[in-house]
């Protein structure tokens, strides 16, 4: 193993954890040694140690913490408390039934094409979520169904028809929950939120992994089930 090339990697793997994504503009020098066969073995290598991937897509080389990476990844717990320090287990079921809709919303097209919409408010993104609830609440065998997707509907239901739609300064509301999501997609640089307008917006980096990585047929058959 050439020692330059341990030392290019390890600079584009700290790079990596620091920044998230590598591209031409944000570090040139990283992004050319990236093109060199053995620094991406190397990285390669790094990635399966400390259970990560590192792909580039369109042009952007990203860190992607693997689902079950509990020192780099999303953990549960951090969903819970999108909304309050005080969250129950059904605040993150519901965050979860929220982003699943936000990810159908953008991105229910197909092969190269699989972004479907450049933005949604919040108002919309609230109608819609209500209207999903409530259908798939009133289907016949939604207790079976819920079951072999692992989703609570029902209770999830019950929680957001009890809610307000909207409250200034409360965050236990309709509105309230989805801007909560919102910021937390936007701290992970997945979605550009403008908290003025109520604009919501899929950055390039979640397109790119909705595209390349994502939507797969597995996961499109899970989100479809979900959803009914």
């Amino acid at each position: 193993m050439n020692e330059i090339n341990l030392q290019k990697a390890m600079r584009i793997y700290y790079f990596l954890l620091k920044e998230g994504e590598l591209t031409f503009d944000n570090n040139k020098e990283l992004y050319l040694d990236y093109s060199d066969s053995e620094v991406r073995d190397i990285l390669e290598i790094l990635a399966k140690e400390s259970n990560v991937l590192i792909e580039k897509y369109n042009q952007v080389v990203y860190l992607i913490p693997n689902e079950d990476n509990d020192v780099l990844g999303i953990k549960d717990m951090d969903l819970q408390k999108v909304l309050s320090y005080d969250a129950r287990k059904i605040d993150f079921y519901l965050s979860q039934y929220i982003i699943i809709v936000i990810i159908t919303v953008f991105y229910s097209g197909k092969g190269s094409f699989v972004k479907s919409r450049d933005f949604i408010r919040v108002g919309e993104l609230e109608e819609i979520i209500t209207s999903r609830l409530e259908y798939a609440n009133s289907k016949k065998d939604i207790e079976s169904e819920q079951q072999e997707a692992a989703f609570n509907i029902t209770g999830m239901y019950e929680h957001w028809s009890a809610l307000q739609i909207d409250e200034e300064g409360k965050r236990k509301t309709k509105y309230g929950y989805i801007r909560s999501v919102c910021t937390f997609l936007a701290k992970h640089g997945l979605l550009i939120f403008d908290t003025v307008e109520e604009d919501i917006r899929p950055s390039a980096k979640f397109t790119n992994f909705m595209t390349y990585n994502f939507l797969d047929n597995s996961r499109l058959e899970i989100i479809e089930e979900i959803l009914g």
